[in-house]
């Protein structure tokens, strides 16, 4: 997903963005909506499954069922993606550790 450069530029930024979407995954409406959606899955699922369409009408079934997968799956996604940017990277040293903590107690 692009997202305008200004929007999560900070780290107070990204972390207000993950708040928010953990309170929108709690809010009622956003639950109402999830369930709405998951019902269109399962009817989009089970079109395509029994077939018997168009190769191009099959694609749009597949194309709306992705849709609607990623209409419920944003906000976790983000919040996985936020998390991620503002952890601190590990080094792949093992022993990088004990530098540091050899450095802190000089």
């Amino acid at each position: 997903m692009i997202i305008e450069d200004t929007l999560l530029d900070t780290p107070e930024k990204r972390e207000l963005a993950v708040s928010n979407f953990i309170d929108l995954l709690q809010h009622p409406g956003y639950v109402l909506l999830t369930e709405m959606v998951n019902v269109n899955i399962s009817i989009l699922t089970e079109k395509i499954l029994l077939g018997g369409e168009s190769e191009a009408n099959m694609d749009r079934l597949r194309d709306r069922l992705q849709a609607n997968k990623d209409i419920i799956n944003t906000p976790s996604k983000q919040i996985k993606t936020l998390r991620i940017e503002d952890s601190p990277e590990e080094t792949a040293d093992p022993y990088e550790q004990h530098k540091k903590l050899d450095k802190d107690v000089e």
